[in-house]
C-alpha cells in the first residue's frame, strides 16, 4: 500500500515541476495571438495572391497596413475652421511620419482630385487614408494614431481592417478573462451541490487547472518554435473543453471512488478500483474526444486546424487526471467528501433517465417516431445563410467599430472596405496599348450594376481624364482642320481673282527698248555738241509711249525725270564722261525691255499653273470639309467617348506620372484597380460580385498582350469570399473525418456495429436541431438573423466530440452492469445509474459554455447557446434512442425477462 502512495507521490512531484516549468516557459500569449493568430487562407487563393502582390508593390508602401482616420461633425457639415484644423493635422502627420511609421497618406491636402471620395456628400465626414508600416504591433499603432490624430471639436476615429481584427483579438482576450472567472465559480457551485463538499470541487479545479496551464504552455511553445496552428479561438476553446470535460471526467471518477468507499473498500483499494473501472470509461471517452479534435489537424483552413491544440490539451488532461487524482484519492480517502460521513446515503439514480429508458424499451418504435417528429421540423428549417461580417463580433462601444459605422452611414457600406483588383503582367504596363486595355476593363467594371465607383491609372480617383479619349482629341483636331480649311478658302479666292496682262508687259518692254535706242541717239547727238533739255526728253518719251498705247504714268515720269536730272547734273559736272554713261543707261534700258518681255512670257505660263493650283486647292478644301464632317460625327459618337488613346507627350508628363505612381507598381509590371461595391462588403451579394469580377477581368484579358497576367482581388470582401469557399469545403471534409474517426473508436468501445450508428445518429440529430433553434433564438433575442460563419463548425466539433462522452458513459455502464440480464433490462438500469453523472456533467459542460456569453463576441455567444441547446436535446433523446435501439437490436429481451 505504501508503495502505491509513494509512486503517486512521486508523480505528483513530477507534475508540480511540470507546472512550474510551464509557467516559467509560457510565451507571451497575447503577442503570439497578434502575430500568428489571425485567420490564414491558403496562399494560392485570390485574396492571398493579392496580398503577396501588395507586399512587393514598392513606392515605399510595401508590407504596410491600411488605416483610416475618420473625422465627423455629427449631422452637421464640417466648417471652414474645422477643415483648417483637419488640413493642419494632415500636415502634422506628414511632418511626423516617422513617429507614426506612416509610409503614405491620401487626403484632400495631398490629393485634391480625390475630394469626392474622401469627403461625404453631406460634408459631415472626411477620411484620411494612411499606409502604416507593419514593424510595430497593430495595437500600438492604434493607440498612437488615436492620440496623435485627435482633433478638438470633431469626432475622431481610427479604423480599418487590421484595426478591427486586432480589436476582435483584444475582445477575445477580455472575454476569456470573464469566461475563466465565471466558469470556475460555476463549477465550484455545481460540484459543491453534487458532492456536498468543498474539498472535491477544489481538487477537481486543481487537477483541471494544472492540465490547462501545462497544455497552454505546451501549445504556445509549439506555436512559437514550430509554427503550430493558432487562432484567436484556440485559448478560449482549450479553457472550455478542458474545464468542461475535465470536470465531467472527475465527476465520473469521484463518484466511482465514493461508491467504492461506501462499499467498504480502503482508500488505496478504492482508488485502484476507481482508476480501473471509471478510468477505463474516462480513457475511452477521452480517446473519442481526442480523435474528434485530432482530426482537425487534417483541415486546410487555419482556424479549423488550430482546433488540434485542444487535442494536445486532452492528452495532457487524461495524463493528469489518471495520475494526479489517484494521489489525492489515496491520501485523503473519505476526507475528500468532508463533511459528509455516510457515503452510502449519497448513492443516487436518475429518475428521468430511468423513466425515459423504460418507456423507450416498452414502446421502441413509437419512441423513435416521437423523437423524429419533435426534432426533424427544426432540422428541416436549417441554419439559413451565414454571416461573414466580422464586425458583428465587436461591441459598438469600440472606437474602431464606431468609426466604421460612421463611414458606412455617411458614405456607403462599400467605401469602408473597397476591393482592389491586381493585374500582374510580365512586361511594362506604362505604354499606350496596355493602358488602353486597363481603361477598357475600368469602363466595363463601372458599367456593372453592383459597382459604385472604379479607380485606375487611366481614371484616377474615379474620374476619367477627358484629354485621354478620342472625342476630346477629335474636338481639338476638327477645330484645327476648320481653321486650315478657312485658310485654304482665302488662298483659293485670292488665286481665283488674280490675272496678269502680258500685252501690257510686252508694250512696256518695247517702250524700254525704244527709249534705249533714243538714249543712244541722244548720246550720239551730245557727242556732236548738241544739247537737249530734260523736259524735252520726257516729252518725247511720253509722246512715244502714248503712240504705242501705253502712256507713262506720273510715277514712271518721276523716275525718268529723276534719272534725267541726275544725268544732266553729271553732264554739267563731268561733260567729258556723259557719252559713256548715256551709253550705259541706254544699254540697261534695253535690258529692262528684254527682261520685261521675257517676264511677260513667264507670267503667262504661271497664270496657267495658278489656274491648275486653284483647282487642286478646291479639291483639298472639299476633302478637308468631308474629313471634318466625318471626324465631327466620330467625335460625337459613343465609340469616341470610350476609346482611350494617350499621346507620348502626355504619358511622359509629370501630371500623368502621379497616376502612374499611385496605380502602377514600382517596376510598372503590376496595376491595381480599386472598386467600391454598392452592397455591404461582408454580405453574400458582395461575395458573389467579387468572384464574378475576378472571372470577368480574366476573360477580358484573353486574346490581349496581358492574357497571361495574374489577376487577383484583394480586400475584405475577397478575403471573405475565400473564407467562404475554403470553410465550406473544409467543413464537409473535416466533418466526415471526425465522424468516421469517432465511429471507428465507438466500434472498439461498444464492440458493436449498430450501437455506434445509433450514437452518431443521435449526436447529428441534436446538432442539426440545435443550430436551427439557435438561429431562431439569435434572431429573437440577439438581433442577429444569421449565425456567424464559424458557429456551425465549432458547434459541430463541440457537440460531436464532447457529446460522445455521454454515450460512452451510458454504453460502458451498460456493458458492465447486470451481465446476466437481458439487454433491455441492462440498458434501463445503466440509464438510471449513469443518468445522474451525465446530467451533472451536462450541467457542468453547459455552464462552462454559458460562461462564454458575457464575452460579447457573437461567435462565442452563438456557439455557447448552440452547445447548451444541443446538450439539452442530447440528454433527453439519448436515453430514448439508445434504449429503443437496444430493444430493436435485441428483440428477445421480453422473453428473457419473463424467463428470468
Amino acid at each position: 500500500m505504501n508503495k502505491f502512495v509513494k509512486k503517486y507521490s512521486g508523480i505528483a512531484i513530477v507534475w508540480l515541476v511540470a507546472l512550474i516549468a510551464a509557467v516559467v516557459f509560457l510565451p507571451n500569449v497575447g503577442t503570439l495571438e497578434a502575430e500568428k493568430g489571425q485567420t490564414k487562407i491558403p496562399s494560392d487563393m485570390q485574396s492571398q495572391v493579392a496580398n503577396n502582390i501588395e507586399k512587393h508593390w514598392g513606392h515605399h508602401i510595401s508590407n504596410t497596413d491600411q488605416v483610416v482616420l475618420v473625422y465627423n461633425n455629427g449631422n452637421h457639415a464640417i466648417t471652414k475652421t474645422q477643415q483648417t484644423k483637419i488640413n493642419n493635422k494632415i500636415k502634422d502627420l506628414n511632418n511626423h511620419a516617422d513617429k507614426y511609421d506612416i509610409k503614405g497618406i491620401t487626403s484632400v491636402v495631398d490629393t485634391p482630385s480625390a475630394k469626392g471620395q474622401l469627403i461625404s456628400k453631406d460634408k459631415t465626414t472626411e477620411l484620411v487614408q494612411l499606409n502604416v508600416s507593419k514593424k510595430d504591433s497593430v495595437e500600438n499603432v492604434n493607440k498612437k494614431l488615436q492620440k496623435g490624430g485627435k482633433i478638438d471639436g470633431l469626432k475622431s476615429y481610427v479604423t480599418g481592417s487590421e484595426i478591427l481584427n486586432d480589436d476582435m483579438r483584444l475582445s477575445m482576450v477580455s472575454g476569456l478573462k470573464k469566461t475563466e472567472i465565471i466558469a470556475v465559480i460555476f463549477i465550484l457551485i455545481v460540484l459543491i451541490i453534487v458532492f456536498r463538499s468543498p474539498i472535491v470541487p477544489l481538487i477537481s479545479l486543481l487537477t483541471v487547472g494544472v492540465s490547462f496551464i501545462v497544455s497552454l504552455s505546451v501549445v504556445m511553445n509549439l506555436v512559437k518554435f514550430f509554427n503550430f496552428p493558432l487562432s484567436n479561438f484556440t485559448q478560449v476553446f482549450i479553457v472550455v473543453v478542458l474545464f468542461g470535460i475535465g470536470t465531467d471526467y472527475n465527476i465520473l471518477l469521484y463518484n466511482q471512488f465514493k461508491e467504492n468507499l461506501a462499499d467498504g473498500m480502503d482508500k488505496v483499494t478504492a482508488t485502484i478500483n476507481a482508476r480501473k473501472t471509471a478510468g477505463r470509461t474516462i480513457l475511452y471517452s477521452g480517446i473519442s474526444v481526442l480523435i474528434g479534435f485530432a482530426a482537425l489537424g487534417f483541415a486546410k483552413f487555419s482556424i479549423y486546424r488550430s482546433g488540434f491544440a485542444v487535442a494536445v490539451g486532452v492528452v495532457v488532461l487524461l495524463m493528469i487526471l489518471l495520475t494526479l487524482n489517484p494521489f489525492f484519492m489515496a491520501i485523503l480517502g473519505k476526507k475528500m467528501y468532508w463533511p459528509v460521513k455516510n457515503l452510502k446515503e449519497q448513492k443516487q439514480s436518475s429518475a428521468l433517465w430511468g423513466i425515459l429508458s423504460a418507456k423507450s424499451v416498452e414502446y421502441a418504435v413509437p419512441a423513435i417516431i416521437f423523437v423524429l417528429v419533435v426534432t426533424l421540423p427544426f432540422v428541416a428549417l436549417g441554419h439559413g445563410k451565414l454571416n461573414y461580417d466580422k464586425t458583428i463580433e465587436l461591441s459598438n462601444d469600440l472606437p474602431s467599430k464606431q468609426g466604421l459605422n460612421v463611414v458606412q452611414k455617411h458614405f456607403s457600406k462599400g467605401t469602408a472596405e473597397p476591393s482592389t483588383i491586381y493585374i500582374k503582367s510580365d512586361h511594362d504596363l506604362a505604354n499606350e496599348k496596355s493602358l488602353m486595355e486597363i481603361d477598357r476593363i475600368t469602363n466595363q467594371l463601372r458599367d456593372r450594376k453592383d459597382v459604385k465607383t472604379v479607380d485606375s491609372v487611366t481614371q484616377p480617383n474615379g474620374v476619367p481624364l477627358n484629354q485621354l479619349y478620342l472625342n476630346d482629341q477629335l474636338s481639338t483636331l476638327t477645330g484645327k482642320m476648320g481653321q486650315a480649311n478657312n485658310g485654304l478658302s482665302q488662298i483659293q479666292q485670292g488665286a481665283s481673282s488674280s490675272s496678269f496682262n502680258g500685252d501690257q508687259l510686252k508694250a512696256i518692254g518695247a517702250s524700254a527698248q525704244s527709249i534705249g535706242q533714243r538714249l543712244q541717239n541722244i548720246q550720239a547727238a551730245s557727242g556732236n555738241g548738241s544739247s537737249v533739255s530734260g523736259q524735252q526728253v520726257i516729252a518725247a518719251m511720253q509722246q512715244q509711249a502714248t503712240a504705242m498705247g501705253s502712256p507713262l504714268n506720273a510715277a514712271q515720269m518721276q523716275i525718268i525725270a529723276g534719272a534725267l536730272q541726275q544725268s544732266a547734273a553729271q553732264v554739267q559736272a563731268q561733260q567729258a564722261g556723259l557719252s559713256s554713261q548715256l551709253n550705259g543707261i541706254a544699254s540697261d534700258t534695253q535690258n529692262i525691255g528684254n527682261n520685261t518681255q521675257a517676264m511677260a512670257t513667264q507670267l503667262e505660263g504661271v497664270q496657267g499653273k495658278l489656274s491648275q493650283a486653284n483647282q487642286g486647292l478646291s479639291q483639298i478644301s472639299t476633302g478637308l470639309g468631308q474629313a471634318g464632317d466625318y471626324l465631327t460625327e466620330l467625335q460625337n459618337s459613343p465609340a469616341a467617348s470610350k476609346t482611350f488613346y494617350i499621346p507620348t507627350s502626355v504619358l511622359e508628363s509629370k501630371t500623368f506620372q502621379t497616376a502612374v505612381n499611385a496605380y502602377l507598381s514600382q517596376d510598372k509590371h503590376t496595376t491595381r484597380i480599386v472598386v467600391v461595391l454598392k452592397s455591404n462588403p461582408s454580405g453574400a451579394e458582395a461575395i458573389k460580385s467579387v468572384n464574378q469580377i475576378q472571372n470577368q477581368v480574366k476573360q477580358n484579358l484573353a486574346g490581349t498582350d496581358m492574357q497571361k497576367a495574374t489577376v487577383a482581388v484583394g480586400g475584405e470582401t475577397a478575403t471573405i469570399a475565400d473564407t467562404n469557399k475554403i470553410a465550406s469545403s473544409d467543413f464537409m471534409r473535416t466533418a466526415v473525418i471526425v465522424v468516421i474517426g469517432i465511429l471507428i473508436a465507438l466500434m472498439f468501445v461498444t464492440r458493436s456495429i449498430f450501437q455506434p450508428i445509433y450514437i452518431i445518429g443521435t449526436l447529428l440529430l441534436a446538432y442539426l436541431a440545435s443550430l436551427s433553434i439557435t438561429r431562431l433564438f439569435s434572431s429573437l433575442f440577439l438581433g442577429q438573423d444569421m449565425l456567424t460563419w464559424n458557429t456551425p463548425f465549432f458547434t459541430f466539433i463541440m457537440l460531436i466530440a464532447l457529446g460522445v462522452d455521454y454515450s460512452i458513459f451510458l454504453m460502458h455502464k451498460y456493458q458492465n452492469i447486470l451481465p446476466s440480464a437481458a439487454p433491455a433490462t441492462r440498458i434501463v438500469h445503466a440509464a438510471r445509474f449513469i443518468g445522474v453523472v451525465v446530467l451533472s456533467a451536462a450541467v457542468i459542460l453547459g455552464g462552462t459554455f454559458a460562461a462564454l456569453i458575457p464575452s460579447g463576441v457573437m461567435t462565442l455567444i452563438q456557439v455557447a447557446i448552440a452547445v447548451i441547446i444541443g446538450l439539452l436535446i442530447l440528454v433527453i433523446i439519448l436515453p430514448i434512442l439508445m434504449s429503443a435501439g437496444i430493444k430493436l437490436t435485441y428483440p428477445d429481451d421480453k422473453s428473457k425477462s419473463k424467463n428470468k
